[in-house]
């Protein structure tokens, strides 16, 4: 279950930006948001890299 518990918040997550029309407006905007989402990604693939499910 731990595994996909990011993942679930990352879909929550998008659906609370879209839900409540926190979209970017402009480019700047946009860059960050890609900027900080592909950080996050990274850092989740890292840790799961690092300590991956299932094994101790």
């Amino acid at each position: 279950m731990l595994y996909w518990l990011p993942r679930f918040f990352v879909l929550a997550l998008a659906g609370i930006v879209i839900g409540f029309g926190l979209l970017p407006q402009t480019t700047d905007e946009v860059a960050r948001m890609l900027l900080i989402i592909v950080l996050g990604l990274g850092l989740l693939s890292l840790t799961l890299h690092l300590f991956p499910p299932g094994q101790r």
